[in-house]
């Protein structure tokens, strides 16, 4: 665990209202210095690393359908994050013109759940990702 790191992400996350709100982040910011197996996607089989959910996600944002994915953070869970959690999260929303089907389909390698939507915007979330005319949120979720 990057420490420097984990704790830039959870004053970022607390400025933006972390602390009662959910708030939506890059992929980037989600993962880079975060080696917390169980901070996102936390029930998956036990030979599905974290990198690996990483993957999947990385690849599904290059896909020519999708305009964007941000992880969708659960409210703050500690006052002081322990020197081995990261925030956690249990989905994220996919800003895309494909159906809620080809979505699981291409998420299906990270153990994901059948997901949810399609849904116009995603507003109970802070910062969340623009829908751009055309497009819409679909929300991909662990158990």
């Amino acid at each position: 665990m990057d420490l420097a790191k984990q704790t830039a992400f959870v004053e970022h996350v607390r400025e933006r209202g972390g602390a009662k709100a959910q708030v939506a982040v890059t992929l980037e910011q989600f993962f880079e210095g975060n080696d917390c197996e169980w901070c996102i996607a936390p029930n998956r089989p036990d030979d599905l690393p974290l990198e690996a959910v990483r993957r999947v996600l990385l690849e599904l944002r290059e896909h020519p359908e999708v305009v964007d994915v941000r992880v969708e953070l659960d409210v703050l869970e500690f006052a002081e994050f322990p020197d081995d959690e990261w925030p956690y999260a249990s989905g994220v929303a996919v800003i895309t013109t494909l159906p809620p089907q080809e979505v699981d389909a291409l998420t299906a390698a990270a153990d994901t759940e059948p997901s949810g939507g399609p849904a116009a915007s995603a507003e109970w979330l802070v910062d969340a990702p623009t829908v751009p005319d055309g497009h819409h949120y679909v929300g991909v979720w662990w158990d």
